[in-house]
C-alpha cells in the first residue's frame, strides 16, 4: 500500500509501524492517542508573501490531554492540509504546518501556513482544514531531567532487548545550546545516574561519532537529532538536559526512545 502523507488520509493509509501495537516511549513530551483531528470549516482566504491566512470555524475534534491538562486546540508546527476551495486553488495544500494561528473561545478565528502563489487579497471562499493530532513538548532548562522508566530485561534476555533507539526533536524557537544526554542507574536516585555513552549519534545530515551526547544545539542549529544505544545494563533510563542557553517562551523538547 502507498505511504500517504495527506493530512486527510486515512489511519490505514500512513505510514506502518514494523510491529504491531509498539509504541516510543515518551521521556520529555507526550503524545495523546485520545486526541481526534481538529476540522474546520473555512470561510476566506487570503495570500500575502507565499503565506495563506484562512478565516475559520472549529467544527469537531480535540480532546485528550496535553501535559495532563486538557488541550483541545492545535498549535504552530502541527501538521495540518487544506482542500476543497475552488476560488483560492493555490491555498489547498497538504500537508503542510501551521505558522500562526488564533481562535477565540468559539473555536472561530484564523489560521496562516505556506502556500505559494501571487498575493491573492481577501476572498470568500469555502473549504475544509484538518490539523492532525501532534506531540506536545515539555519546557525544559539547564538541569531539566525526565521521568525515568524501568527497562524490563531479564539476565535471559538476548543482547537487542537491551538495545535503543533516541530521538530528540524540538519544537517552537530552537534554543541557542543545547545538549542532551542518555543516562542509566540501577537505583532511582537523582545522584547515581550516570551518562551513556551511544554507539553513534545521528542527524538529518549524516552519522556522527560515538560520544555521551544524545541531542546537541549550537549556534541556534541542530547538530545532533538522537542516538542508538546497544547493550544497557542499567536498570532505569532517564533523558537530562546538560547545558541549555537561549530560546523563549514557545521552546519545548520531546524526547522518545523505542526499543
Amino acid at each position: 500500500m502507498l505511504y500517504n502523507k495527506s493530512a486527510f488520509g486515512p489511519p490505514y493509509k500512513t505510514a506502518v509501524r514494523m510491529q504491531t501495537g509498539t509504541t516510543p516511549q515518551y521521556l520529555f513530551g507526550n503524545f495523546n492517542s485520545d486526541t481526534d483531528p481538529w476540522n474546520f470549516q473555512i470561510t476566506s482566504v487570503s495570500i500575502t508573501g507565499d503565506v495563506a491566512t484562512v478565516s475559520v470555524q472549529l467544527e469537531s475534534g480535540g480532546g485528550g490531554l496535553a501535559n495532563g491538562v486538557p488541550n483541545p486546540l492545535p498549535i504552530v508546527g502541527a501538521i495540518m492540509g487544506v482542500k476543497g476551495l475552488a476560488t483560492v486553488t493555490a491555498a489547498n495544500v497538504d500537508p503542510t504546518t501551521i505558522t500562526s494561528i488564533t481562535l477565540n473561545s468559539t473555536g472561530a478565528g484564523t489560521i496562516t501556513y505556506p502556500a505559494t502563489s501571487a498575493d491573492v487579497a481577501t476572498t470568500a471562499d469555502k473549504g475544509m482544514l484538518v490539523v492532525r493530532p501532534f506531540e506536545y513538548g515539555d519546557t525544559v532548562s539547564a538541569g531539566s531531567a525526565s521521568a525515568p522508566i524501568a527497562q524490563t530485561f531479564t539476565p535471559d534476555d538476548s543482547d537487542n532487548s537491551r538495545c535503543l533507539f533516541a530521538e530528540a526533536a524540538w519544537i517552537g524557537t530552537l534554543p541557542t545550546t543545547a545538549t542532551v544526554v542518555l543516562e542509566s542507574a540501577n537505583i532511582d536516585l537523582d545522584g547515581r545516574y550516570y551518562v551513556l555513552q551511544n554507539n553513534f549519534g545521528v542527524s538529518t545530515t549524516g552519522v556522527i561519532a560515538q560520544s555521551g551526547n544524545l541531542a546537541t544545539v549550537a549556534g541556534g542549529a541542530v547538530t545532533q537529532n538522537g542516538a542508538e544505544y546497544s547493550f544497557i545494563m542499567g536498570k532505569f533510563l532517564r533523558a537530562k538536559v546538560l547545558t541549555y542557553t537561549g530560546g523563549d517562551a514557545t521552546t519545548k523538547l520531546v524526547v522518545t526512545i523505542f526499543a
